[in-house]
């Protein structure tokens, strides 16, 4: 039951930070593209990037960074 409400905790966290904000799915996805290196490093694009995502715990997030990495 733990892990299930760890994921639950995990998916609500991923779901929030693409509706949470005005421009939060902006930000979400240019986020994991950019910290997952599919974006390259520019000063508009940084912009963009919220790093406030990253900071609270959100794993859901930081596996699709981790897993882009992997494939990039």
């Amino acid at each position: 039951m733990t892990l299930v409400s760890l994921f639950l905790r995990a998916a609500v966290r991923l779901a929030w930070s693409f509706v949470g904000r005005r421009d939060g799915a902006v930000t979400a996805t240019a986020t994991i593209l950019y910290h997952g290196g599919a974006l390259p490093r520019d000063q508009g694009l940084e912009r963009l990037v919220c790093n406030d995502l990253l900071r609270n715990e959100n794993f859901m997030l930081l596996f699709l960074i981790n897993m882009m990495q992997c494939f990039m």
